[in-house]
């Protein structure tokens, strides 16, 4: 399978893992049923932008500092995000994990754009 597939396949997987994240949160916030199947699902995406990062990480042979940067910070993002609704489950305050998820984020969506196979405006900044 060509890397572009894995690519869009990747972007498209941490789409939708944000948009779980949000139902999960507020199906957690309100009390729902909709948060424990919202957060389920939110693990099976989870794994599958894991999974496709992982091996964009090695198809590209390290690829250089950024792209160590990017699967760092994009790992631990993961890992807020998942205690984050871990926490609010247990109705236990969630504010700090839920700000460093919101940071790590968006500080891999701006450096994996900013990467070769990212958008050409955030190139420059790389």
């Amino acid at each position: 399978m060509p890397l572009i597939a894995f690519l869009h396949t990747h972007v498209t997987s941490w789409v939708l893992l944000l948009i779980l994240f949000a139902v999960a949160y507020v199906g957690y916030k309100n009390g729902n049923k909709s948060g424990k199947i919202a957060h389920m699902a939110f693990r099976l995406m989870l794994l599958i932008a894991f999974g496709t990062g992982l091996y964009l990480y090695l198809q590209l042979n390290g690829g250089g500092a950024f792209y160590h940067v990017k699967i760092t910070v994009g790992l631990l993002a993961l890992i807020f995000g998942e205690m984050t609704l871990v926490k609010l489950k247990k109705n236990k305050p969630s504010n700090v994990m839920f700000g460093g998820f919101v940071i790590l984020t968006l500080a891999t969506i701006f450096v994996g754009y900013a990467l070769p196979y990212g958008l050409s405006f955030f190139n420059s900044f790389i």
